[in-house]
Formats: structure tokens, C-alpha cells, sequence
């Protein structure tokens, strides 16, 4: 019988692995509790650790929807503690896209979570699942892209 190694935070990704995965993305936020609100109570995201650094004056926050060690990336969520100005977004950053059962549902939904609609839900080609677009409360693209074939909003119509 093999026995187990303790979790070690600081080790949270892994000690052993053997090929290259995503880890996390990593987004800076105004309003933590703004950003929690939207992440964890409207996208359903569970926090998993919390780290305030004294000496450098943040907190780094991982959110996913699973644990590290079950082979899905997080998001980082960092609040830099002295930061007055709004941050850019530059021409680079695109999305961050999350997988839902329930395109449309959720879209009407995260606007109750300090969420911003932006695209309606759509399918790009027929037969492809459907698409839409939200904006978190720091204005980044959330992608929302279908993960089921018969969301629950067209089977109540």
C-alpha cells in the first residue's frame, strides 16, 4: 500500500507531473468582493486559496471549478492593494472562455452578479452549440460557450 503525500500548498499544481499542462490565467481586479460576486456566486466558480502578500502589497485569489490536482486551469484573480487608477486592457487580451450548459440562461443570469451583457447568445453555424458574450465587473470578455445540446431554456419553451 502506497501511502499519500500531505497536500502542500505551495505545491498545489503537482510535484510529479510529466507533461506540460495549463495551469491558471491570471486577470488583475478593482473590487475583489465585486469580482467574487461574479465569479463565484454567478459563474458557480469555487475559491480554492487566498494568499495576501504583506511585502508586496497583494493577494492573489485561484478560483476554478475543480480542485488543482483534477487536471482543470484556474483563473488568478490579483488585487494589487495600492492601485488607484483603472487597469487596460490592452489590445491583446481577448477572453476567457467557460463552458455552461445553459448558454442563454446564464447570460441573463450574470447581470444579476454585477456582470455586463455584451453579445446575445447565437450558434456561429447551424448545428454548432451557442455562444455568448458577458463582461465582468473590471469590463474583461467572458466567452460562454454552450456544453450542452438541449440547454434547459429551450426545453421550457
Amino acid at each position: 500500500m502506497t501511502q499519500e503525500k500531505p497536500f502542500d500548498p505551495l505545491w498545489a499544481w503537482g510535484e510529479d507531473a510529466e507533461t506540460p499542462r495549463i495551469l491558471h490565467g491570471m486577470i488583475r481586479v478593482r473590487n475583489l468582493d465585486a469580482s467574487l460576486r461574479f465569479y463565484c456566486d454567478g459563474l458557480g466558480m469555487k475559491l480554492l486559496d487566498r494568499y495576501d502578500i504583506e511585502a508586496g502589497r497583494f493577494s492573489i485569489l485561484f478560483l476554478s471549478y475543480a480542485g488543482y490536482r483534477d487536471g482543470e486551469a484556474a483563473l488568478e484573480l490579483t488585487w494589487n492593494w495600492d492601485q488607484e487608477a483603472d487597469y487596460t486592457h490592452g489590445s491583446g487580451y481577448g477572453h476567457i472562455a467557460i463552458g455552461v450548459p445553459d448558454v442563454p440562461a446564464m447570460w441573463s443570469r450574470l447581470g444579476d452578479f454585477g456582470g455586463r451583457r455584451g453579445t446575445a447568445p447565437k450558434s456561429l453555424m447551424p448545428g454548432a452549440p451557442q455562444l455568448a458574450f458577458v463582461h465582468d465587473p473590471d469590463g474583461y470578455a467572458i466567452e460562454l460557450i454552450q456544453t450542452r445540446r438541449a440547454p434547459a431554456s429551450a426545453l421550457q419553451s
